[in-house]
Formats: C-alpha cells, sequence, structure tokens
C-alpha cells in the first residue's frame, strides 16, 4: 500500500493511512491503519459530519446491513473529519439509540483530512470529507471511489452490492459484472467469442428487470 496523500487512482495500490477512532462496540479509542487490513475487502464509508441530518440516516441503514458484510468477509469503516471524542458522544447522544445498540462498525477521526484527500473526498474549503465511498480489494487496490454532494444520501444496500459483484469478479476467475447484478445472476465471460454477441449468448442478462430486493448473503 502507498503511502497517505499520494493520489489514489483505480487499479493501483491505495494510500496507506493511520489515524485515531472510536470502537463503540468494544468501548475503546483506537489506532486504525489500512495496513491492518490486508487480504480483506474494505469499505471506507466517508461522511461530512457527526451531529447533522443526512448522515445518520446513511450511517443507520449501514449498521442493518452490518450482518451481511461480515458474512461476505468485507470490512466497513466510517471516516469523517470529526475528533473520536466527538464520535464517543454522538454514537452515545443518537446513533446507539436510532440503532437499538452501540454503532457497529469502527470511526474513524479523520481530523486532517489526510484519509480523504488522496481520493479527492475532503473537501479543503469547508475543511470536511465529502460523501464518499471507497472500495478497497484483497490485495489493497482501489477498485471504486464514488462521491455524492452534501444533500445527496446514499442507499448502502447498492455499496454492498458493488462489494458482492467484485467478489463474484474475483471468485469466478475474472468474469465480468453485468448491470444491475445481483448474487444468483448470470455473470459473463469477457471472451472472443462473446464479443459482439451479449445480446445472442446473454439475452437473460439484457431481459433483466432492474429492480433489487431480498437479502443477498444467506
Amino acid at each position: 500500500m502507498e503511502n497517505c496523500c499520494e493520489s489514489a487512482r483505480i487499479g493501483k495500490p491505495a494510500p496507506n493511512f493511520e489515524v485515531d477512532g472510536f470502537d463503540a462496540l468494544n468501548g475503546r479509542f483506537d489506532k486504525y491503519s489500512l495496513a491492518n487490513y490486508k487480504n480483506k475487502y474494505v469499505v471506507l464509508f466517508f461522511y461530512p459530519a457527526d451531529y447533522t441530518y443526512v448522515c445518520p440516516t446513511e450511517l443507520i441503514y449501514l449498521a442493518k446491513l452490518k450482518d451481511q458484510f461480515d458474512k461476505s468477509g468485507v470490512s466497513v469503516l466510517v471516516v469523517s473529519t470529526d475528533k473520536k471524542f466527538t464520535h464517543k458522544a454522538w454514537n452515545e447522544a443518537e446513533l446507539s439509540q436510532a440503532f437499538g445498540g452501540n454503532y457497529p462498525y469502527p470511526m474513524l477521526a479523520d481530523v486532517l483530512g489526510n484519509v480523504g484527500k488522496p481520493y479527492g473526498i475532503y473537501d479543503e474549503e469547508s475543511g470536511v470529507d465529502l460523501r464518499g465511498i471507497v472500495l478497497i480489494d484483497k490485495q489493497g487496490v482501489v477498485q471504486s471511489i464514488t462521491i455524492n454532494s452534501d444533500p445527496l444520501g446514499r442507499n448502502p444496500k447498492e455499496i454492498l452490492r458493488v462489494v458482492l459483484a467484485l467478489i463474484e469478479h474475483d471468485n469466478s476467475g475474472g468474469k465480468v459484472i453485468p448491470a444491475c447484478w445481483i448474487p444468483g445472476d448470470d455473470v459473463i465471460d469477457p471472451s472472443y467469442d462473446n464479443s459482439g454477441k451479449v445480446w445472442t449468448n446473454y439475452s437473460k442478462v439484457l431481459q433483466k428487470d432492474p429492480g433489487q430486493s431480498g437479502n443477498w448473503i444467506s
């Protein structure tokens, strides 16, 4: 993994970091480094700030999928520029009540923006991380970066879907994942024989209803 603050690029090693954070489940402050998540799929879930409006809705819906992320072997880290003490206070004041228990993911304190900067997620003008999602594979390589503006809340189930799509790609020996794929759907062999013949060879894929439903990890 590269050093922090080098520009992150899709298909390249994720920049490393080491920051303070709060572990609500175990009731402790801790240090968090990407280097400690080798050989694991990692989701970095950036959000602007504790004690705001859209952020708690995102974090709670993300928390409701904890079991499915765990079963798929994915580590989720939520990240904002708030201090670890603020994370602790917010968990006690709001998140634990909304979730029905202590917040289940480590809450990282990106106070200087060094975690978000390489991904273009840290906003220098406002001094906060934007609504960014970074997906890192088991080799420590960046596979996806998405960023929303502040008013636009995200769908955590779509984050899970994209992670599961990456896992399917890796486990299938490099087969590619069509649009609107969910676990159990067909994937595509990117072979010479299938070039220009997706409609012929994978018509079921193109006729799929784009709606998504159900639990994807049993």
